[in-house]
């Protein structure tokens, strides 16, 4: 249900750090390959200006930032427990997340 441009992280468990980023315009299907058992975030920024960065906003301008958003798994939590020697498999609607 992708209808802007919206820019996906893979973020550790600290959410310091950002382990793979997609750029979205159109309904796909993201792979993460090769991750080591652990505890991830995924990070999700309506890229309304379509520059494939986060913008901040400016207070002089008048601005808003980009709306940024941690998906949100169905028990309430924002981490996805990874098991070793796992496939994981999450639907994401970013048009239901972002109205």
């Amino acid at each position: 249900n992708v209808h802007n441009k919206y820019i996906v992280d893979l973020l550790n468990e600290k959410r310091d750090k950002v382990l793979r980023q997609y750029i979205v315009e159109a309904d796909q299907t993201l792979t993460f390959p090769y991750l080591t058992a652990g505890k991830y975030s995924i990070r999700i920024t309506e890229d309304l200006n379509r520059n494939g960065i986060v913008d901040t906003g400016n207070l002089l301008e008048h601005k808003q930032p980009e709306k940024v958003l941690l998906y949100k798994l169905e028990d309430g939590k924002f981490l996805i427990d990874i098991p070793e020697m796992t496939e994981l498999e999450q639907t994401i609607d970013v048009a239901e997340m972002f109205k």
